[in-house]
Protein backbone atom coordinates (compact mmCIF):
# COMPACT_ATOMS: atom_id res chain seq x y z
CA UNK A 1 0.00 0.00 0.00
CA UNK A 2 2.71 2.50 1.13
CA UNK A 3 4.77 1.70 -2.38
CA UNK A 4 0.86 2.52 -3.88
CA UNK A 5 0.41 5.66 -2.15
CA UNK A 6 4.47 6.87 -3.20
CA UNK A 7 3.51 5.95 -6.72
CA UNK A 8 0.00 8.14 -6.80
CA UNK A 9 1.83 11.33 -4.70
CA UNK A 10 4.78 11.17 -7.58
CA UNK A 11 2.11 11.74 -10.17
CA UNK A 12 1.26 14.93 -8.46
CA UNK A 13 4.70 15.94 -8.06
CA UNK A 14 5.16 15.82 -11.56
CA UNK A 15 2.63 18.11 -12.20
CA UNK A 16 3.73 20.09 -9.84
CA UNK A 17 7.56 20.49 -11.06
CA UNK A 18 6.28 21.12 -14.95
CA UNK A 19 3.85 24.44 -13.19
CA UNK A 20 7.48 25.58 -11.46
CA UNK A 21 9.37 25.24 -14.62
CA UNK A 22 6.55 27.38 -16.26
CA UNK A 23 6.92 29.65 -13.55
CA UNK A 24 10.93 29.81 -14.19
CA UNK A 25 10.19 30.76 -17.53
CA UNK A 26 8.05 33.08 -16.91
CA UNK A 27 10.13 35.17 -14.85
CA UNK A 28 13.03 35.21 -16.85
CA UNK A 29 10.96 36.25 -20.08
CA UNK A 30 10.58 33.03 -21.87
CA UNK A 31 6.92 32.60 -22.17
CA UNK A 32 5.29 35.91 -22.07
CA UNK A 33 2.02 37.77 -23.64
CA UNK A 34 3.67 38.01 -27.08
CA UNK A 35 4.11 33.83 -27.19
CA UNK A 36 1.32 32.76 -24.69
CA UNK A 37 -1.34 32.98 -27.48
CA UNK A 38 0.89 30.78 -29.93
CA UNK A 39 0.87 28.29 -26.79
CA UNK A 40 -2.81 28.21 -26.80
CA UNK A 41 -3.51 27.50 -30.33
CA UNK A 42 -1.05 24.80 -30.30
CA UNK A 43 -2.85 22.96 -27.52
CA UNK A 44 -6.64 24.10 -28.74
CA UNK A 45 -5.84 23.67 -32.72
CA UNK A 46 -3.54 20.25 -33.07
CA UNK A 47 -1.99 18.81 -29.08
CA UNK A 48 -6.67 18.21 -28.44
CA UNK A 49 -7.26 16.90 -31.32
CA UNK A 50 -4.40 14.40 -31.63
CA UNK A 51 -4.50 13.90 -27.92
CA UNK A 52 -8.23 12.55 -28.54
CA UNK A 53 -7.13 10.39 -31.70
CA UNK A 54 -4.71 8.64 -30.04
CA UNK A 55 -6.07 7.96 -26.78
CA UNK A 56 -9.63 6.80 -27.75
CA UNK A 57 -8.02 4.75 -30.99
CA UNK A 58 -4.85 3.60 -29.75
CA UNK A 59 -5.60 2.49 -25.63
CA UNK A 60 -9.56 1.73 -26.05
CA UNK A 61 -11.16 -1.38 -27.30
CA UNK A 62 -14.82 -1.84 -26.08
CA UNK A 63 -15.15 -5.53 -27.03
CA UNK A 64 -13.06 -6.35 -24.27
CA UNK A 65 -15.37 -4.86 -21.70
CA UNK A 66 -18.47 -6.35 -19.95
CA UNK A 67 -21.39 -4.40 -19.54
CA UNK A 68 -19.77 -1.13 -21.31
CA UNK A 69 -22.92 0.79 -21.70
CA UNK A 70 -23.32 0.87 -17.83
CA UNK A 71 -19.63 1.86 -17.32
CA UNK A 72 -20.41 5.09 -20.10
CA UNK A 73 -23.33 5.22 -17.51
CA UNK A 74 -21.39 6.38 -14.44
CA UNK A 75 -19.66 9.09 -15.80
CA UNK A 76 -22.36 10.46 -17.68
CA UNK A 77 -24.27 10.69 -14.47
CA UNK A 78 -21.46 11.60 -11.97
CA UNK A 79 -20.27 14.88 -14.00
CA UNK A 80 -24.15 15.68 -15.05
CA UNK A 81 -24.70 16.05 -11.25
CA UNK A 82 -21.35 17.55 -10.57
CA UNK A 83 -22.21 19.89 -13.50
CA UNK A 84 -25.93 20.65 -11.97
CA UNK A 85 -24.34 21.21 -8.55
CA UNK A 86 -21.87 23.93 -10.17
CA UNK A 87 -24.61 25.97 -11.58
CA UNK A 88 -26.67 25.48 -8.85
CA UNK A 89 -23.65 27.14 -6.78
CA UNK A 90 -23.08 29.49 -9.32
CA UNK A 91 -26.23 30.79 -9.31
CA UNK A 92 -26.43 31.06 -5.52
CA UNK A 93 -23.04 32.93 -5.22
CA UNK A 94 -23.00 35.24 -8.05
CA UNK A 95 -19.32 34.97 -8.99
CA UNK A 96 -18.26 37.65 -11.25
CA UNK A 97 -19.14 37.03 -15.17
CA UNK A 98 -15.67 36.58 -16.19
CA UNK A 99 -15.32 33.65 -13.58
CA UNK A 100 -18.79 32.10 -13.19
CA UNK A 101 -17.84 30.01 -16.63
CA UNK A 102 -14.34 28.83 -15.17
CA UNK A 103 -15.78 28.09 -11.39
CA UNK A 104 -19.00 25.48 -12.95
CA UNK A 105 -16.16 24.01 -15.16
CA UNK A 106 -13.74 23.33 -12.46
CA UNK A 107 -16.92 21.94 -10.40
CA UNK A 108 -17.33 19.38 -13.05
CA UNK A 109 -14.54 17.96 -14.83
CA UNK A 110 -11.54 16.50 -13.68
CA UNK A 111 -7.87 15.82 -14.50
CA UNK A 112 -8.79 12.27 -16.15
CA UNK A 113 -5.12 11.25 -17.77
CA UNK A 114 -2.12 13.18 -16.83
CA UNK A 115 -2.97 12.74 -13.25
CA UNK A 116 -5.66 10.43 -13.34
CA UNK A 117 -3.93 7.70 -15.03
CA UNK A 118 -0.81 7.05 -13.45
CA UNK A 119 -2.53 7.14 -9.98
CA UNK A 120 -5.00 4.94 -10.93
CA UNK A 121 -2.46 2.66 -12.71
CA UNK A 122 -0.41 2.84 -9.05
CA UNK A 123 -3.57 2.25 -7.69
CA UNK A 124 -5.17 -0.56 -9.67
CA UNK A 125 -2.36 -1.69 -12.31
CA UNK A 126 -2.75 -2.08 -15.40
CA UNK A 127 -6.27 -3.33 -15.32
CA UNK A 128 -7.42 0.40 -14.99
CA UNK A 129 -6.48 1.39 -18.06
CA UNK A 130 -9.90 0.55 -20.18
CA UNK A 131 -11.90 2.50 -17.37
CA UNK A 132 -9.47 5.70 -17.21
CA UNK A 133 -10.52 5.77 -20.77
CA UNK A 134 -14.06 5.59 -20.78
CA UNK A 135 -14.05 8.22 -18.28
CA UNK A 136 -11.71 10.31 -20.08
CA UNK A 137 -14.19 10.15 -23.37
CA UNK A 138 -17.31 11.45 -21.45
CA UNK A 139 -15.13 13.75 -19.65
CA UNK A 140 -13.68 15.43 -22.73
CA UNK A 141 -16.85 15.62 -24.06
CA UNK A 142 -18.36 17.78 -21.84
CA UNK A 143 -16.02 19.39 -21.56
CA UNK A 144 -15.65 20.64 -24.88
CA UNK A 145 -19.83 21.03 -25.50
CA UNK A 146 -20.80 22.22 -22.36
CA UNK A 147 -17.82 23.62 -20.44
CA UNK A 148 -16.97 25.07 -23.82
CA UNK A 149 -19.70 26.81 -23.96
CA UNK A 150 -19.75 28.09 -20.45
CA UNK A 151 -16.01 29.26 -21.01
CA UNK A 152 -16.91 31.19 -23.86
CA UNK A 153 -20.53 32.69 -22.45
CA UNK A 154 -18.42 33.78 -19.36
CA UNK A 155 -15.67 35.58 -21.38
CA UNK A 156 -18.33 37.34 -23.76
CA UNK A 157 -20.21 38.57 -20.95
CA UNK A 158 -17.57 39.64 -18.83
CA UNK A 159 -16.47 42.23 -21.85
CA UNK A 160 -20.11 43.00 -22.70
CA UNK A 161 -20.96 41.18 -25.80
CA UNK A 162 -24.06 39.94 -24.77
CA UNK A 163 -25.60 36.58 -26.15
CA UNK A 164 -23.57 34.69 -28.70
CA UNK A 165 -25.53 34.82 -32.16
CA UNK A 166 -26.33 31.19 -33.36
CA UNK A 167 -23.76 30.93 -35.73
CA UNK A 168 -20.82 32.38 -33.44
CA UNK A 169 -22.03 29.81 -31.20
CA UNK A 170 -21.78 26.93 -33.52
CA UNK A 171 -18.06 28.04 -34.37
CA UNK A 172 -16.92 28.19 -31.14
CA UNK A 173 -18.32 25.11 -30.11
CA UNK A 174 -17.14 23.28 -33.13
CA UNK A 175 -13.71 23.59 -32.15
CA UNK A 176 -10.95 20.86 -33.15
CA UNK A 177 -11.33 18.91 -30.05
CA UNK A 178 -14.95 18.43 -30.43
CA UNK A 179 -14.14 17.37 -34.27
CA UNK A 180 -11.63 14.87 -33.71
CA UNK A 181 -14.05 13.04 -30.98
CA UNK A 182 -17.48 13.25 -33.73
CA UNK A 183 -14.92 11.50 -35.95
CA UNK A 184 -12.76 9.29 -33.07
CA UNK A 185 -15.57 7.88 -31.84
CA UNK A 186 -17.71 6.73 -34.58
CA UNK A 187 -14.72 4.86 -35.79
CA UNK A 188 -14.28 3.28 -32.80
CA UNK A 189 -18.07 1.70 -32.81
CA UNK A 190 -17.02 0.45 -36.00
CA UNK A 191 -13.99 -0.83 -34.69
CA UNK A 192 -15.38 -2.81 -31.92
CA UNK A 193 -17.99 -4.18 -34.08
CA UNK A 194 -15.58 -5.37 -36.76
CA UNK A 195 -13.59 -6.78 -33.92
CA UNK A 196 -16.32 -8.72 -32.79
CA UNK A 197 -17.27 -10.40 -35.96
CA UNK A 198 -15.21 -13.87 -36.04
CA UNK A 199 -15.68 -14.45 -39.82
CA UNK A 200 -15.04 -11.48 -40.87
CA UNK A 201 -11.64 -10.51 -38.92
CA UNK A 202 -10.62 -13.99 -39.57
CA UNK A 203 -11.06 -12.99 -43.28
CA UNK A 204 -9.67 -9.99 -43.07
CA UNK A 205 -6.81 -10.71 -41.21
CA UNK A 206 -5.96 -13.53 -43.91
CA UNK A 207 -6.31 -10.76 -46.79
CA UNK A 208 -3.05 -9.19 -48.26
CA UNK A 209 -4.18 -5.78 -47.50
CA UNK A 210 -4.33 -6.20 -43.75
CA UNK A 211 -0.49 -6.09 -43.17
CA UNK A 212 -0.99 -2.48 -45.08
CA UNK A 213 -3.64 -1.04 -43.42
CA UNK A 214 -2.76 -2.02 -40.03
CA UNK A 215 0.59 0.05 -40.82
CA UNK A 216 -1.77 3.15 -41.54
CA UNK A 217 -3.68 3.04 -38.87
CA UNK A 218 -0.46 2.02 -36.60
CA UNK A 219 1.41 4.92 -37.94
CA UNK A 220 -1.60 7.76 -37.48
CA UNK A 221 -2.24 6.61 -34.21
CA UNK A 222 1.32 7.22 -33.01
CA UNK A 223 1.82 10.69 -34.90
CA UNK A 224 -1.03 11.79 -33.34
CA UNK A 225 0.44 10.46 -29.82
CA UNK A 226 3.74 12.26 -30.66
CA UNK A 227 1.82 15.43 -31.66
CA UNK A 228 -0.98 14.52 -28.46
CA UNK A 229 1.98 13.96 -26.00
CA UNK A 230 2.81 18.08 -26.13
CA UNK A 231 -1.05 19.20 -24.85
CA UNK A 232 -0.40 18.47 -20.77
CA UNK A 233 3.47 19.20 -20.36
CA UNK A 234 3.03 22.78 -22.71
CA UNK A 235 -0.35 23.26 -20.61
CA UNK A 236 1.36 23.05 -17.47
CA UNK A 237 4.38 25.34 -18.47
CA UNK A 238 1.60 27.87 -19.39
CA UNK A 239 -0.37 27.47 -15.97
CA UNK A 240 3.15 28.44 -13.96
CA UNK A 241 3.79 31.10 -16.43
CA UNK A 242 0.33 32.52 -15.65
CA UNK A 243 1.24 31.99 -12.00
CA UNK A 244 3.86 34.18 -12.49
CA UNK A 245 2.47 37.12 -14.67
CA UNK A 246 -0.61 37.16 -11.51
CA UNK A 247 1.37 36.41 -8.61
CA UNK A 248 1.37 33.88 -5.93
CA UNK A 249 -1.32 36.11 -4.28
CA UNK A 250 -3.72 34.12 -7.08
CA UNK A 251 -3.20 30.97 -4.90
CA UNK A 252 -4.77 32.53 -1.80
CA UNK A 253 -8.47 30.24 -1.96
CA UNK A 254 -11.65 32.44 -1.60
CA UNK A 255 -14.93 31.46 -0.86
CA UNK A 256 -15.45 30.43 -4.44
CA UNK A 257 -12.34 28.26 -4.69
CA UNK A 258 -13.56 26.85 -0.95
CA UNK A 259 -16.54 26.04 -2.34
CA UNK A 260 -15.63 24.76 -5.72
CA UNK A 261 -12.50 22.03 -3.81
CA UNK A 262 -15.48 20.85 -1.41
CA UNK A 263 -17.63 19.96 -4.95
CA UNK A 264 -13.94 18.54 -6.30
CA UNK A 265 -12.89 16.45 -3.81
CA UNK A 266 -15.53 15.27 -1.34
CA UNK A 267 -19.01 15.42 -3.37
CA UNK A 268 -17.76 14.41 -7.09
CA UNK A 269 -16.24 10.93 -5.37
CA UNK A 270 -19.48 10.26 -2.85
CA UNK A 271 -21.59 11.02 -6.05
CA UNK A 272 -19.61 8.14 -8.21
CA UNK A 273 -19.63 5.85 -4.82
CA UNK A 274 -22.95 6.18 -4.48
CA UNK A 275 -23.83 5.81 -8.05
CA UNK A 276 -21.67 2.85 -9.05
CA UNK A 277 -23.29 1.26 -5.49
CA UNK A 278 -26.80 1.82 -6.69
CA UNK A 279 -26.40 -0.02 -10.14
CA UNK A 280 -24.25 -2.64 -8.59
CA UNK A 281 -20.94 -1.83 -10.10
CA UNK A 282 -18.22 -3.01 -7.95
CA UNK A 283 -14.40 -3.57 -8.45
CA UNK A 284 -12.18 -2.00 -10.30
CA UNK A 285 -14.56 0.34 -11.85
CA UNK A 286 -16.05 1.85 -8.98
CA UNK A 287 -12.40 2.18 -7.86
CA UNK A 288 -11.15 3.85 -11.02
CA UNK A 289 -14.35 5.66 -11.20
CA UNK A 290 -14.38 7.32 -8.00
CA UNK A 291 -10.35 8.28 -8.31
CA UNK A 292 -11.32 9.59 -11.58
CA UNK A 293 -14.15 11.96 -10.05
CA UNK A 294 -11.79 13.26 -6.98
CA UNK A 295 -8.64 14.50 -9.67
CA UNK A 296 -8.29 18.43 -9.77
CA UNK A 297 -9.59 20.57 -12.34
CA UNK A 298 -8.38 19.75 -15.87
CA UNK A 299 -5.01 21.73 -17.75
CA UNK A 300 -7.41 22.69 -20.82
CA UNK A 301 -9.47 24.58 -18.71
CA UNK A 302 -6.72 27.14 -18.18
CA UNK A 303 -5.94 27.48 -22.01
CA UNK A 304 -9.65 27.52 -23.01
CA UNK A 305 -10.36 30.25 -20.56
CA UNK A 306 -7.42 32.57 -21.73
CA UNK A 307 -8.54 31.86 -25.20
CA UNK A 308 -12.08 33.10 -24.40
CA UNK A 309 -10.95 36.12 -22.19
CA UNK A 310 -12.04 34.95 -19.26
CA UNK A 311 -10.37 34.72 -16.10
CA UNK A 312 -7.60 32.57 -16.50
CA UNK A 313 -5.75 33.34 -13.59
CA UNK A 314 -8.51 31.95 -11.25
CA UNK A 315 -9.10 28.64 -13.40
CA UNK A 316 -5.20 28.35 -13.15
CA UNK A 317 -5.15 28.59 -9.39
CA UNK A 318 -7.76 26.36 -9.64
CA UNK A 319 -5.87 24.16 -11.11
CA UNK A 320 -2.53 24.10 -8.97
CA UNK A 321 -4.93 24.17 -5.62
CA UNK A 322 -6.68 20.97 -6.23
CA UNK A 323 -3.05 19.61 -7.50
CA UNK A 324 -2.05 20.60 -4.38
CA UNK A 325 -4.63 19.25 -2.07
CA UNK A 326 -3.89 16.13 -4.00
CA UNK A 327 -1.01 15.49 -1.77
CA UNK A 328 -4.09 15.15 0.99
CA UNK A 329 -7.18 13.49 -0.82
CA UNK A 330 -4.98 10.61 -2.15
CA UNK A 331 -4.11 8.79 1.24
CA UNK A 332 -7.73 9.40 2.32
CA UNK A 333 -8.86 7.94 -0.98
CA UNK A 334 -6.51 4.79 -0.12
CA UNK A 335 -8.22 4.34 3.16
CA UNK A 336 -11.79 4.84 1.99
CA UNK A 337 -10.90 1.98 -0.94
CA UNK A 338 -9.39 -0.31 1.41
CA UNK A 339 -12.21 0.01 3.71
CA UNK A 340 -14.71 -0.75 0.63
CA UNK A 341 -12.66 -3.31 -0.43
CA UNK A 342 -11.70 -2.11 -3.57
CA UNK A 343 -7.96 -1.95 -3.17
Amino acid sequence: MFDTLLHSLAAVAIVMCIVALGYVFGKKGYINRGNKGLMTKLIINAGMPCLVVSNILGELDLSTLERPLLLFLMPVLSMASTLAIGLLLAALLKPPAVRRGGFVVMCAFSNSIFVGLPMNRGLFGDAAIPFVMIFYMVNTTFFWTVGNYLINKSGAAAHGEGNMGFGKLIKKLLSPPLIALFITIPLLLIQTRLNANAAFMQSFTESGAYPYIALVQNSIVKMCGYVGNLVTPVALLYIGAVLYEYGFKSLKPDGLMWTMMGVRFILAPAIMLALCAAFGLTGVPTGVFTVEAAMPVMSQAVVLAASCDADESFVASGMCLTTLGCFALVPILMLVMTALGLV
